[in-house]
């Protein structure tokens, strides 16, 4: 597998080219796709997961139906570090708008300098390539009888080393209570047209869709979540999630059940009259990096 650090030199073109193949392979089985990178640091902090949580509009992007988890004009920022030295930015404006919510969500993820390496430590790096992620999503809320509903157009384009994707695309999420401690949530993303990142994959694989339950304990008021998320080219792969609300504090911790190496994943949010800052780590192979976020949201 390539490392990917940050400046230098170059090599042979056929080793270059083999280990920008596995660069590319790599980033895609990390969710370099515009549909997975996460959005916000809560969003990392639950591992993809969380469909059917209490409504929290910094998860518009794992469902839209979490667009009614705010009643006011709000205002967020996120940086996020992810392996190597890719960092990437995002911007977050939510809003109501005739009595229901809407958001518009940018993120961009632009770096030229990405080294290559190979798993052999060496003193130069085997050349260098660029890597970018450019995205521009509008969102809006309806309701449905006791339930709430989501839906969302994403326009992205991608680009690593020689290999680019572009797509636009529809997403949905629908939220309700079974009972007051059992809610159910439900989402379907990235149903339109897109191109694979690595040539010659299938245009159809953005497509993703998951379903959720949680319930809520006695404990601090918590909930326990399980997620189970679909992909066209993978099994369906489990999330489970300990979420712990609260006014001035939050608190996450998550496990997502993918591969050999789960990947897991803690954060918390801490709120101070309109400004509210929330960090998260994940962890799940030194290989392939510790992606961290935090994000800066004021409520105007």
């Amino acid at each position: 597998m390539a490392h990917l650090k940050g400046k230098h030199s170059c090599a042979p073109a056929i080793l270059l080219l083999a280990v920008c193949l596995a660069a590319v392979q790599s980033l895609s089985a990390l969710g370099w796709r515009a549909s997975f990178l996460p959005s916000s640091a809560m969003a990392l902090a639950l591992a993809g997961g969380g469909r059917a949580l209490p409504g929290n509009m910094t998860l518009s992007l794992v469902s839209p139906a979490h667009l009614w988890g705010a009643q006011s004009e709000e205002l967020e920022f996120g940086y996020l570090r992810m392996f190597g030295d890719l960092a990437g930015f995002g911007v977050r404006w939510h809003r109501y708008r005739n009595g229901r919510p809407v958001q518009l969500v940018l993120r961009s993820q632009v770096e030229d300098e990405l080294e290559l390496r190979g798993p052999v430590p060496t003193a130069e790096p085997l050349g260098l390539f660029s890597a970018r992620l450019l995205s521009v999503t509008y969102l809006w809320g309806r309701r449905l009888g006791a339930t709430r509903l989501g839906f969302g157009l994403t326009a992205a384009y991608q680009r690593i080393f020689e290999y680019s994707g572009r797509g636009f695309w529809v997403s949905a999420g629908w939220q309700g209570e079974l009972l007051p401690w059992l809610r159910w949530g439900l989402s379907v993303d990235n149903l339109g047209v897109g191109e694979s990142l690595v040539a010659g994959g299938d245009p159809g694989s953005l497509f993703s869709a998951g379903a959720g339950l949680a319930v809520k304990t006695p404990l601090w008021n918590s909930y326990v979540s399980l997620d189970l998320g679909w992909e066209v080219t993978r099994r369906p792969v489990p999330t489970t999630a300990w979420h712990v609300p609260g006014d001035v504090l939050q608190l996450n911790l998550s496990v997502r059940w993918e591969g050999e190496d789960p990947l897991l994943a803690a954060g918390f949010q801490w709120k101070y009259r309109r400004w509210a800052v929330a960090y998260s780590y994940a962890y799940q192979s030194r290989v392939l990096g510790l992606p961290h976020m935090i994000t800066l949201g004021r409520r105007l």
